[in-house]
């Protein structure tokens, strides 16, 4: 019977919390603003500095004698969170040191902060260059000395790998167990890795592994079912990979919990559907003799096609030879749609690319990673595959779905970490009761951010670029461009081929070799072309002799839809104190200008655009649509979260 309660305990998770509104979301705020000034940068800073100083105490112990020490925290922890902050100063103080004796590197101060902080469950704005990795294994170790699993979610495979390894020394020291989970891991693997106290990984493959976890069967959350299978005799369940969800620390908080977060993961299988596939070609047949402006119009703001009456006459004689259900205006409508939708909104090399096997394979335009497995819902993806010509798959059938939003709410400790986590305060402790904090800098940012350069047209902003390209690599130091999409960044390369100048690039084609191009990036008067890849999670490593020559000089080719992936581009340069310099070169016919400008401003800054004023309005005008689209995405996220909310008490769905 014991067995059987401890099984139910550990693999069932917290009911969702309901989101607030009116009053109570009022009181939820007044609550978030209190507990971050009972726990401000000033306090943390005067925390940290007790820390670092009773760990320089501890240099004269031998290891058995700290590891005794560390042991005896073990257990204090073990019977729940540290009640008191001399408790907690005095296990950090133990471990900062076993990271002398491990890692080679005490802690800053600022790292410090920063386990504070997220050990008490708040998502820290820390910049790039100042040791996130280690701030989040000191944390990581309290939270598993709860003798309860503790999740860190990371921004790619490559550093799950990587971290977990370079920090396997500082938890074995500390009695931690450590794993990682990759992509390509097989089910055994998984399972194995989850026991460890501390498992790096993505956000992906954790919400991926719930999901499967819930569809294997729900004995194990169900008391009842598992009571009555127990008396019987029969085994629970062994398919389940996962612990249960108790802490997580989430790298590039920003990305994982604001810009993915309501983007579903959906776990599904192919399923035949002849009559789909037929449709989907007899569709791109018929879209293709419809005229842009005349049979349908395109909203490149909101994504949407509207067909004209003039297409609509024109649908009817197209369907007049097909079968009887192209006769059904809904349906016909839905389809051509579809196949609008690909030609107008889905471009190769942009939302997606070609792999050798001639399958379409999405790429993620916030990351610029492939997603494999992934595909397009509502014969979208077989609209992108018949447009392409390449060979239809089979439609997915889901069988369940979760949001990241969703799915970190559930967590009983969530942490995060992240250098811009601008204008998400509010957002994250409204969704996930999560408070943040900015961490001070250990060393001052140094990178000099050039006035922007703005030009009317994108081919008078590509040739600025060059001639850019050109001035800076004469000098020998190092560059980084920046580009919106797989397209531009290939269409950059040829250009500057033509001046006899190679760059490198980094996209979702040549990820394999992402860690070897990162490395080389930093070499004299290396080029680097990247998509937003390179924007999270890499170190490009300088000589001193380049460092001499000004360090890492990065060019910024768009602004994004958020102003803190531009400031996650930018803290490529003069990282930990280093110097370097940022110059963003822009024009009126970027994407994002494009989707929010009105026609008659645009054509105004157009005439105006090469004049001090024209340039300075501009400007303002550009600030203020990338804040505007910001403020916008944020809404968006909180009413998702309300209208999934709604529809799950109404199907009445329940993860227990």
């Amino acid at each position: 019977m014991i067995d059987l309660s401890f099984e139910y305990r550990r693999f069932t998770i917290p009911k969702e919390k309901k989101s607030l509104l009116g009053l109570d979301a009022i009181l939820h705020t007044f609550v978030g603003k209190v507990l971050k000034t009972l726990t401000n940068p000033r306090k943390l800073r005067k925390q940290s500095e007790i820390i670092y100083t009773l760990s320089l105490n501890y240099a004269d112990l031998s290891d058995k004698q700290l590891q005794r020490k560390l042991k005896d925290c073990r257990k204090v922890v073990r019977f729940g969170k540290l009640k008191t902050d001399k408790q907690l100063n005095e296990a950090l103080s133990y471990i900062a040191e076993a990271s002398v004796r491990t890692l080679k590197l005490r802690p800053y101060s600022v790292q410090l902060m920063g386990a504070v902080a997220q050990y008490k469950n708040f998502a820290i704005q820390m910049l790039p260059g100042e040791g996130k990795t280690i701030t989040a294994a000191l944390s990581a170790i309290l939270m598993a000395w709860m003798g309860k699993p503790c999740h860190v979610a990371t921004s790619n495979d490559y550093l799950a790998k990587r971290d977990s390894i370079i920090m396997s020394s500082i938890y074995e020291f500390c009695g931690v167990s450590v794993g990682h989970i990759i992509s390509d891991m097989e089910s055994d693997d998984r399972k194995e890795n989850y026991l460890k106290d501390v498992v790096y990984t993505t956000s992906k493959e954790l919400l991926a592994d719930f999901l499967r976890d819930q569809m294997h069967d729900t004995e194990v959350t169900n008391f009842n079912k598992s009571l009555i299978r127990g008396i019987s005799g029969k085994k629970l369940s062994t398919k389940r990979v996962m612990r249960g969800l108790y802490s997580a620390i989430i790298d590039e908080a920003d990305s994982v919990l604001a810009d993915e977060a309501t983007t579903p993961l959906i776990i599904s299988a192919p399923s035949k559907n002849e009559m789909l596939r037929d449709a989907t070609m007899i569709a791109k047949d018929m879209s293709d003799k419809l005229l842009v402006d005349i049979h349908y119009t395109v909203n490149r703001k909101f994504h949407d096609i509207k067909i004209t009456d003039d297409g609509n006459e024109k649908l009817d004689k197209l369907a007049q030879d097909l079968p009887p259900m192209w006769s059904s205006f809904a349906r016909r409508e839905f389809l051509v749609k579809q196949a609008l939708i690909a030609r107008e909104f889905y471009s190769n090399n942009e939302q997606y690319i070609i792999n050798e096997e001639n399958e379409i394979i999405i790429v993620d335009e916030k990351t610029g990673r492939m997603m494999p497995g992934r595909s397009w819902g509502s014969g979208l993806h077989q609209a992108v595959e018949a447009k392409e010509g390449v060979e239809l798959s089979n439609p997915t059938e889901t069988h369940t779905r979760m949001s990241f939003q969703r799915y970190f709410r559930l967590y009983t400790n969530l942490s995060g970490m992240s250098g811009t986590l601008q204008k998400l305060e509010d957002e994250f402790w409204y969704i996930y009761k999560l408070p943040t904090i900015k961490i001070p800098k250990n060393v001052p940012t140094t990178y000099d951010l050039l006035p922007y350069k703005l030009y009317s047209t994108i081919e008078e902003k590509w040739e600025a670029v060059v001639e850019n390209v050109k001035e800076i690599n004469a000098l020998g130091r190092p560059i980084l461009i920046g580009t919106r999409s797989i397209e531009e960044s290939f269409d950059l390369s040829n250009r500057l081929k033509k001046h006899d100048l190679e760059g490198m690039v980094l996209n979702a084609l040549y990820h394999e070799e992402e860690a070897e191009i990162v490395e080389l990036a930093g070499e004299r008067a290396k080029i680097t072309i990247a998509t937003n890849m390179a924007g999270r999670g890499t170190d490009i490593k300088m000589e001193p002799d380049v460092i001499a020559l000004g360090g890492l000089h990065v060019i910024s080719t768009q602004r994004f839809d958020s102003k803190r992936v531009d400031l996650q581009l930018y803290g490529r340069a003069a990282r930990q104190g280093q110097p370097g310099s940022v110059q963003p070169i822009l024009s009126l016919d970027d994407e994002l200008f494009i989707q929010l400008c009105p026609k008659w401003l645009h054509k105004v800054l157009k005439n105006s655009v090469h004049t001090y004023m024209g340039k300075l309005l501009t400007s303002l005008v550009y600030s203020r649509f990338q804040s505007k689209s910001e403020n916008l995405s944020s809404k968006m996220r909180k009413k998702i979260l309300q209208k999934d909310f709604s529809l799950n008490e109404m199907l009445s769905f329940s993860l227990q």
